[in-house]
């Protein structure tokens, strides 16, 4: 389906979790109709249907009728999502949101574009938002200033960083390879702390010199029932930082770590004891 510049759209969303929900949101809020696929998805997906969200049944379907898709999906799926959508033929715009490294969007800018679609580079930074000036979707490309119409409702803001595909994705690995590789770290300090019987010696010191405790041990608690996502999140840093010309040994140790976490997934929030313990086990 060609582009259309028409003020109200259908725009397509894959795969609308959490954050693809907030997505969805902004773009409705924006004037648009928004539709997902049904066909295939676990039922923590089938509540987008509870957000609002037209199920098209099929993502051969959702090529079918929308001028737009966005993807917002585990780093890992994004290539294999690109490549359905390219084999149905797509030909409108196609937003790829995820945390996937600049040379991983470059390889799904070939399979849009190839199939005869327009691609764009995008990425998300923040958590899902319920209010503006939480959460930013930055966009990269040619022309990327289209997608402006889908993100002017918030809550997410919107910002065009370039016109060259990459510059987005990369802006994300450079933010997550910070904030989530700070939590890895600061997850590996505590446990070999306690480990050695200076755990609160280290609080003292830190109270004296170094980062507030209570942040740090708020800080892991939040991001262990989510560390099942970070792993191939980090694993995209490491290429980015290799292309880089930069060590990836740090965000794949950030990897190994959230690995060992990955069995809190949907669990209750955890007490950092137990964490430190998982983490050492």
């Amino acid at each position: 389906m060609a582009i259309q510049e028409a003020s109200k759209q259908k725009i397509g969303i894959l795969h609308p979790g959490q954050m693809g929900v907030v997505v969805a949101k902004t773009i409705r809020n924006s004037g648009h109709d928004v539709y997902w696929a049904s066909a295939g998805r676990s039922s923590e997906s089938r509540g987008a249907s509870d957000a609002g969200l037209t199920d098209a049944g099929s993502v051969e379907r959702l090529c079918e009728i929308c001028a737009a898709i966005v993807s917002v999906c585990p780093p890992e799926f994004a290539e294999g999502l690109a490549r359905e959508v390219a084999g149905y033929s797509f030909s409108g715009l196609y937003l790829d949101l995820n945390a996937i490294s600049p040379d991983g969007v470059r390889r799904i800018q070939e399979i849009v574009t190839g199939a005869g679609g327009v691609f764009l580079d995008g990425s998300i930074i923040g958590a899902p938002a319920s209010a503006r000036g939480q959460t930013w979707v930055y966009v990269a490309g040619e022309n990327a200033s289209r997608a402006a119409a889908y993100f002017c409702g918030g809550p997410l803001e919107f910002e065009v960083l370039g016109d060259e595909a990459g510059q987005a994705s990369a802006l994300k690995m450079c933010f997550a390879a910070h904030s989530k590789g700070t939590a890895a770290l600061q997850t590996a300090v505590l446990a070999a702390a306690q480990s050695l019987g200076v755990q609160d010696a280290l609080e003292r010191q830190w109270a004296r010199s170094g980062p507030n405790f209570e942040r740090v041990a708020s800080s892991i608690r939040e991001a262990a029932p989510k560390a099942w996502r970070f792993i191939g999140e980090m694993n995209e840093i490491a290429r980015t930082f290799e292309s880089a010309g930069v060590s990836k040994a740090f965000p794949v140790a950030a990897a190994e770590i959230y690995e060992k976490l990955r069995e809190l997934k949907g669990a209750a929030p955890p007490d950092l004891l137990g964490i430190l313990e998982k983490l050492r086990a």
